[in-house]
């Protein structure tokens, strides 16, 4: 049976109006969440940097005693000034150590790769050096990654770092996902 003819029945009968929801809700409910949607995708592009006038809401350093005008003008005793150094006591720079590809290391990608150079272990000696409750303490529950087993990574970085490369390799062979299979 068609609506249509079912709806004007029921008005010519009984003269009352049609029980419904009427087309206009619907639609309105869906711009309201078709707006919420956007704002939702948008909201994380707003940039929350600091305002340029963040300085202004400081307030002054009071000095706890009265200022005079000697104490900022008088020179520095003769003991207190240093002397430049000459060039025979100078200490040399040094670079620091090239990063190694921790990722060589069975059980470590990029991420955690970068994880732990953020933490320090930029070479497979310091890698090496490194326990594994630190290893575990800084990926697993600092980083919270829960799928890495850094638990042969010191003895994996060692052979690198001494550069054993047939016993690293052969020591992988026996490794699934960097654990003892």
């Amino acid at each position: 049976m068609n609506y249509l003819r079912l709806a004007t029945i029921f008005l010519q009968e009984g003269g009352t109006d049609p029980v419904g929801v009427p087309v206009l809700v619907p639609i309105a409910i869906g711009i309201i969440l078709l707006l919420l949607f956007l704002w939702g995708l948008n909201r994380n592009n707003i940039p929350q940097g600091e305002p340029d006038h963040a300085d202004d809401h400081h307030e002054p350093q009071l000095h706890s005693e009265p200022y005079t005008e000697t104490e900022h003008h008088e020179p520095a005793p003769a003991e207190l000034v240093d002397e430049p150094a000459s060039r025979s006591t100078a200490v040399p720079v040094t670079e620091p150590a090239k990063p190694d590809d921790l990722k060589i290391v069975e059980g470590i990608g990029p991420k955690i790769e970068g994880i732990l150079q953020a933490a320090g272990i930029k070479t497979f000696a310091e890698l090496a050096a490194t326990s594994v409750e630190t290893l575990v303490k800084i990926v697993r529950e600092d980083a919270g990654i829960r799928v890495a087993f850094p638990d042969t990574w010191p003895e994996q970085a060692k052979l690198a770092a001494a550069g054993e490369w047939e016993a690293l390799e052969k020591l992988q062979d026996d490794l699934k996902g960097g654990r003892r299979a």
